[in-house]
C-alpha cells in the first residue's frame, strides 16, 4: 500500500517515515518481527541525505523562461525563486498589462522546467527508497500464509465476504502456491534423486563396478565406505533458510534488556494499529463517497469542545 503515495510529485520527510512505519508495523503483525531500530533510521537517512545532495545542486542551478524571441528573460531557482529579469528596451513601449502578461509567462517556463527538474530527483529518491524497502516487503508478501483476495472483496475481522466476481477461485491469488516454493535446495536435492536412481538402475550398478564408478563411490559416497573409515559418515541434507520463521533480533534482545524489547514490541503494535486505523478510515470515506455506507452521525458535544 506504500505505493498509493507514488502519485506524489514532492514527497515530504514525513511521507517517507509513514510508508516505512507502514512495512515496519506489517513486519510485526505479520511475522511479530521487529524491524531493528538501526535499519528503519537509515532506510531514513539515505533518503534525507539524497534529498539534501539534490537541494544543493538546485541552489546552484538556474532556468531559464525567455518570451518575445528572447527579448524578456527570467532566470529563476528551479524551486522557482526569481534569480533576475532581463529586458529589451523596446519591452518599454508596449502596454503594461501586456508586459506582465510577458514577464509572468516567461517565469511560467523558468518555473515549469525546474519543476519537471525536481520531480526527476524525487523520483530518484523515491526508487532508491523502494529499493530499499523492497527485500522487506517481498519478505511479508512471500510466505505461505500470507494471500490476497479479490478487490471487491469486503474484509471484516474474522472473514470475507464473497462479492458476485470472488465465487471465481482464480481470484484468490496466492504468493507462494500450495505446493512448496522451489529453491537451491530443491536442486541439490533433485540432482541427487536423479543420481540415486541412476545407481539403482542396472546400467548404473555395472557403472559402479568400474574403475571411475569405485573412484565416485570413495568420494561421493559416504554411505558406501568402509566401517572404520575416516571422514563423514551420511550425506547431509543441504541447511534450508526458512526466511518467515527465522528468528531475527527479539530473542536476544528478550533475553539481553527485556524492558528495550517489551518497548519496541508496544511501538510496533501501536505503528500497526495506526496504519490499520488509517487504512480503515480510507476505506469508510471511500466507501461513504460511493454511497456504500451511513456517514457517522457527529458527536456534538465532541465539536463544541474544540
Amino acid at each position: 500500500q506504500f505505493l498509493y503515495f507514488i502519485g506524489v510529485a514532492h514527497k515530504t520527510m514525513e511521507t517517507y517515515r509513514r510508508i516505512t512505519e507502514k512495512v515496519r508495523g506489517a513486519l510485526w503483525a505479520h511475522h511479530r518481527r521487529l524491524m531493528p531500530e538501526r535499519q528503519f533510521h537509515r532506510i531514513l537517512a539515505y533518503v534525507y541525505n539524497n534529498k539534501y545532495e539534490y537541494q544543493i545542486r538546485f541552489d546552484k542551478m538556474t532556468c531559464v523562461g525567455t518570451e518575445l524571441g528572447g527579448k524578456v528573460e527570467v532566470a529563476t531557482t528551479p524551486a522557482g525563486h526569481i534569480k533576475r529579469v532581463r529586458v529589451n528596451p523596446e519591452f518599454e513601449d508596449l502596454p503594461r498589462d501586456t508586459r506582465e502578461k510577458l514577464i509572468v509567462s516567461a517565469y511560467a517556463k523558468a518555473a515549469a522546467e525546474g519543476r519537471e527538474l525536481m520531480q526527476e530527483a524525487e523520483m530518484r529518491v523515491y526508487r532508491q527508497f523502494l529499493r530499499d524497502l523492497k527485500p522487506i516487503v517481498y519478505g511479508i508478501r512471500d510466505n505461505p500464509e500470507f494471500y490476497t483476495v479479490h478487490e471487491d472483496t469486503e474484509e471484516l475481522p474474522g472473514m470475507t465476504v464473497a462479492s458476485a466476481s470472488s465465487t471465481d477461485p482464480n481470484a484468490t491469488h496466492r504468493t507462494i502456491p500450495y505446493q512448496a516454493s522451489w529453491d537451491a535446495s530443491d536442486v541439490i536435492r533433485s540432482a541427487r534423486s536423479a543420481e540415486q536412481r541412476f545407481l539403482d538402475s542396472e546400467r548404473g550398478k555395472r557403472w559402479l563396478l568400474t574403475l571411475q564408478g569405485k573412484k565416485y563411490a570413495r568420494y561421493e559416497m559416504p554411505e558406501r565406505r568402509v566401517k572404520g573409515a575416516p571422514g563423514p559418515k551420511k550425506t547431509v541434507e543441504p541447511f534450508e533458510l526458512v526466511a518467515p520463521y527465522t528468528e531475527m533480533d527479539e530473542k536476544k534482545l528478550l533475553r539481553r534488556n527485556w524492558q528495550a524489547y517489551l518497548e519496541n514490541k508496544g511501538v510496533a503494535e501501536a505503528l500497526w494499529t495506526r496504519a490499520r486505523t488509517a487504512d480503515r478510515l480510507r476505506t469508510d470515506r471511500e466507501m461513504q463517497r460511493q454511497g456504500r455506507a451511513w456517514h457517522s452521525p457527529v458527536d456534538q458535544n465532541a465539536t463544541a469542545q474544540w
